[in-house]
C-alpha cells in the first residue's frame, strides 16, 4: 500500500508516520510539508489513500481535497486535525472526504484508513470495472449548460480518440468530422490555427498528467474563418493503474469577447500613447484620490505612478491654492459639472508649469456618476505668449476644441462656418459634412421650415428672442433621432457681415432627472392631500363631535342653574362664545386642509367659495367667470387647479397691492383654461424667477405633473396676468402619472 501525508509541522507528521508504522509496516508512506513538495508528491501514481491536515501554510485541507479529486478521483482522502470544528468536520465529509478524525485521536486513525479502503474496493467491484465512466461522466457533463462539449478517449499509445461531441460542435464543424477512431488525424476538437497549435499540444500533455487544464485557442471553421475558444478539459484516471484514460472537455466561443477585449486595448494603448496628460479619479468620498495616470500625465509631472497613486491632484500646487481657478474647479467638482481652467501646478522637482485642465464626470450606465477624468495640457509656452503678446487667439482656440459643449458658427445665410468636435459628436457628424450646408439640417420640423424666416425678420429688423438668452430647443442627428439640448445665441460682426455663434448642450440626462424628480414631487403632493384629507376627517369626527358636545353640554348646564345666579349664567355666555370661536376655527382649518365643498359640490363651486372668501378677508373686490355646468376631471386635477388658483390668490393679497381681481374659467372638449388677472403693483422678470420663489414654482410643477403649464405675464405697475392652460382627462401626451 502506499499512502500520502500532507502536514506542514514535521512533528506532526513524525507523529503520524509512527502511528501508520505500527499498523502497516509494510506500507509505503510518503511526506508533503510544503506546497512544492505536494505538486511534486500528488503526480505519482499507486497511492491508496492520503491523509491532510486542515490548516495549511498554502491552503485549506477542503480546498486542497478538491485539488487531489482533480487529479486522482478516486483516491479517499481522511483529514486528521485539530484545527477544525464541528462545521469543518460536517463540510468535508459532506464534499465527499473519506473520514475526518482530530489528532487527539490519532490512535483510531488505523481503523479509519482500513474501512475507507475497504469501502473504496467495495464500491469499485460492485460496479464491474465500469466505475470511472458513470462515477465521472455524468456529473462532469452536469456541471456545464454550453453547447460544445465532447468526450475523447486515450488509445493505448496515447493518443486521443473520439468518442461524441455535441450536436451544436457537429454543426459547427460538419458531421462527418466525427466518426471514432476512422476520422482523419488532427491535432484537437477542431483544426487549429497554426500558431496555437503549441499551445494544443503542452496542453494535452497537461491532461495526460491528470491535471485540469483551461486554455484559449483559434479554431478554423469551414476551413477559413477564425475564431477564439476557451477549451475546459478535465481528465479521468483509469482507479488501476492510475492513467489518465479518458478526457471530457466544453468549448466556448469566445471570439466576440476578444474582439472587445482587442478594441479595449486598442483604447488603453491610444490613451497611454496620447500627448495630452489624462488622469482619472474617485469621488469626493475618495478624496478624488488618482486611480489612473497616462505616460503623458507622468512626463508632465514628473511624478511616477505609484507616487501619485492615492494622491489628490493637489500634489501638483506646492501650497499654491490661492488660484481663482481652482475656485472654480471645486465648484464644478461639488456641483458634479464639467469644468475648464487653467492652473499654476509645480512638477515633482519644484518647476513652475500652466497646467490646462478639463473635467468631467463619468457616469455608468445608470446615470450615475463613478468617477472623474481630467484632460491636461502644459501651456507654459502659450500663456507666456499670451502674456507677452496680449493675444488670446490660442487659448479660445484651445477652448474651442475642448470644451464639452458643441458650438457651431454661422454666417448671415445661415449657412455653417465652423464647428467644433464636440458638436460633431453631439450631431454625429463629421465637420466635413455640415460645413457650407445650412444650419437648420440640425433641426427637426418645424423649426427647420421657420429658421430662415426667422433669419431673414432679425436681419430686417434687427430685433430677435433667441439673442444672448439660452433656451431649450431639439435637435436632430444624422441618424434621425431627435434630443432635447440647451441652445444660446450671441452675434458678431466681421467685415460688416453678420456672424452668430451657437452654444449646444445636451440635457437629455437632465430632462430624465427633471422628468423623475417632476414625478416624485406629484407622488409627495398627492400623498400629501391624502394627508391633508385625512387630517381634515379626523378634526372634524374627532375634535368637531368634542366641541359639539361641549356646547350640547352647556346649554343642559345652563337649563339647570337658578336664574339668581347671574354671574354664572354671564360665564356660560362667555363659555358658548368661546366654543363658537372654536368651533368656527376648526371649520376653517377643515377647508384649508381641504374643503369639502370640492368633494360635494365640484369645482366650479369650489372656486367661488374661496373667491368670496378671499373677497371678505381682504376687501379686494373680485369678479368670476364660469361656465353653468360643471367642470368633471380626473382625480387630482381638480385639487390642481384649485390649489394653484389658492396660491395665485395668496401671492395677490401679500404682495400685489391689487385692488381688483378678475377669475375666469373656460373649458373646451378635454380642456380648462383659467385666467387670474389683478390691477396690483405687477412683477419683473427678475422677481418672478427670483431664488426662493417656492409659490410661483410650485405652481409650475402642479401644472407640469398633469401636462399643463402655467404662464405668467406681468410689469411694474401694470398688474399681473396667471393663465392655467390643463386637460380634463388624462392623454398619452401629458406625460405624467395621475
Amino acid at each position: 500500500m502506499k499512502f500520502l501525508i500532507i502536514d506542514n509541522d514535521a512533528a506532526e507528521r513524525s507523529l503520524t508516520l509512527e502511528t501508520l508504522r505500527g499498523a502497516f509496516s509494510e506500507a509505503n508512506i510518503v511526506e508533503a510539508g510544503s506546497r512544492e513538495a505536494f505538486d511534486e508528491k500528488i503526480t505519482e501514481a499507486g497511492f491508496d489513500l492520503a491523509i491532510t491536515e486542515y490548516r495549511l501554510d498554502w491552503t485549506d485541507g477542503l480546498t486542497l481535497f478538491k485539488d487531489i479529486q482533480s487529479r486522482h478521483a478516486c483516491l479517499p482522502v481522511i483529514m486528521l486535525t485539530d484545527s477544525g470544528n464541528e462545521d469543518t468536520a460536517a463540510t468535508a465529509i459532506k464534499i465527499g472526504m473519506a473520514d475526518y478524525v482530530v489528532k487527539r485521536n490519532r490512535h483510531s486513525l488505523p481503523d479509519a484508513i482500513k474501512q475507507s479502503l475497504f469501502k473504496t474496493k467495495k464500491e469499485y467491484c460492485k460496479n464491474d470495472n465500469k466505475f470511472q465512466l458513470h462515477e465521472r461522466r455524468d456529473p462532469f457533463i452536469s456541471r456545464f449548460t454550453r453547447d460544445f462539449a465532447y468526450f475523447i478517449r486515450i488509445s493505448p499509445e496515447g493518443k486521443p480518440v473520439f468518442e461524441w461531441v455535441t450536436e451544436p460542435l457537429k454543426r459547427l464543424i460538419g458531421d462527418a468530422a466525427f466518426q471514432g477512431e476512422s476520422n482523419p488525424p488532427r491535432d484537437w476538437v477542431l483544426p487549429i490555427h497554426p500558431d496555437d497549435i503549441p499551445i494544443i499540444r503542452d496542453r494535452f500533455n497537461k491532461l495526460l498528467t491528470g491535471r485540469e487544464d483551461t486554455s484559449e485557442y483559434r479554431g478554423i471553421i469551414n476551413g477559413s474563418e477564425v475564431r477564439y475558444f476557451s477549451d475546459h478539459s478535465l481528465p479521468v484516471r483509469d482507479l488501476i493503474n492510475d492513467k489518465v484514460t479518458q478526457i471530457y472537455g466544453v468549448m466556448q466561443d469566445i471570439t466576440a469577447r476578444r474582439k472587445v477585449e482587442e478594441k479595449l486595448y486598442l483604447m488603453q494603448h491610444a490613451i497611454d500613447s496620447s500627448s495630452n496628460g489624462i488622469v482619472i479619479t474617485d469621488l469626493a468620498d475618495a478624496d478624488y484620490a488618482i486611480i489612473y495616470a497616462n505616460k503623458a500625465f507622468l512626463r508632465m509631472t514628473g511624478y511616477s505612478l505609484q507616487e501619485l497613486l492615492g494622491h489628490n491632484c493637489r500634489i501638483m500646487q506646492n501650497n499654491d491654492s490661492d488660484q481663482e481657478d481652482i475656485h472654480e474647479l471645486r465648484a464644478a467638482l461639488q456641483s458634479k459639472r464639467d469644468a475648464h481652467v487653467i492652473l499654476r501646478n509645480y512638477r515633482k522637482d519644484g518647476s513652475l508649469f500652466w497646467n490646462e485642465i478639463y473635467i468631467s464626470p463619468i457616469q455608468d450606465q445608470q446615470g450615475r456618476i463613478t468617477h472623474y477624468v481630467g484632460v491636461l495640457n502644459d501651456v507654459t509656452h502659450r500663456v507666456e505668449m499670451e502674456d507677452a503678446l496680449g493675444k488670446s487667439e490660442a487659448r479660445i482656440r484651445s477652448v474651442f476644441n475642448n470644451v464639452s459643449d458643441g458650438i457651431i458658427i454661422i454666417d448671415e445665410h445661415g449657412i455653417i462656418e465652423k464647428l467644433n468636435p464636440s458638436a460633431e459628436k453631439l450631431f454625429g457628424y463629421a465637420a466635413e459634412e455640415l460645413i457650407d450646408h445650412n444650419i437648420s439640417k440640425l433641426m427637426p420640423e418645424p423649426d427647420r421650415s421657420r429658421h430662415d424666416s426667422y433669419l431673414n425678420n432679425y436681419l430686417g429688423s434687427g430685433k430677435a428672442k433667441i439673442l444672448d438668452t439660452r433656451r431649450e430647443v431639439n435637435g436632430l442627428r444624422k441618424d434621425g433621432s431627435i434630443f432635447p439640448m440647451e441652445l444660446g445665441v450671441s452675434r458678431f460682426y466681421v467685415d460688416q457681415h453678420h456672424f452668430f455663434i451657437g452654444t449646444v448642450h445636451d440635457i437629455t440626462e437632465r430632462k430624465k432627472a427633471e422628468a423623475a424628480l417632476r414625478d416624485l414631487s406629484g407622488h409627495l403632493e398627492a400623498a400629501r392631500e391624502d394627508e391633508r384629507t385625512r387630517i381634515a376627517r379626523e378634526i372634524h369626527d374627532e375634535l368637531g363631535s368634542l366641541l359639539t358636545a361641549h356646547k350640547m353640554d352647556l346649554s343642559w348646564l345652563k337649563k339647570q342653574i337658578p336664574a339668581d345666579l347671574a354671574l354664572c349664567h354671564e360665564k356660560i355666555a362667555v363659555m358658548n362664545l368661546h366654543l363658537n370661536d372654536g368651533i368656527g376655527s376648526v371649520r376653517k382649518i377643515i377647508a384649508d386642509l381641504r374643503p369639502s365643498i370640492l368633494d360635494h359640490l365640484g369645482l366650479l363651486a369650489a372656486i367661488d367659495w374661496k373667491l368670496d372668501e378671499f373677497r371678505r378677508q381682504n376687501g379686494i373686490q373680485c369678479a368670476l367667470t364660469v361656465q353653468e355646468n360643471d367642470v368633471v376631471m380626473d382625480e387630482g386635477r381638480d385639487i390642481a387647479v384649485f390649489r394653484i388658483m389658492q396660491e395665485a390668490l395668496t401671492n395677490i393679497a401679500q404682495h400685489s397691492g391689487a385692488t381688483h381681481v378678475t377669475l375666469d374659467v373656460e373649458t373646451g372638449t378635454n380642456t380648462l383654461m383659467m385666467k387670474i388677472t389683478d390691477n396690483g403693483r405687477g412683477m419683473t422678470k427678475a422677481q418672478m424667477h427670483k431664488s426662493g420663489k417656492y409659490g410661483i414654482l410650485g405652481m409650475h410643477e402642479r401644472a407640469r405633473h398633469f401636462g399643463g403649464e402655467v404662464i405668467i405675464v406681468s410689469n411694474p405697475d401694470k398688474g399681473t396676468a396667471l393663465v392655467l392652460n390643463m386637460h380634463l382627462k388624462s392623454s398619452e401626451s401629458d406625460g405624467c402619472h395621475d
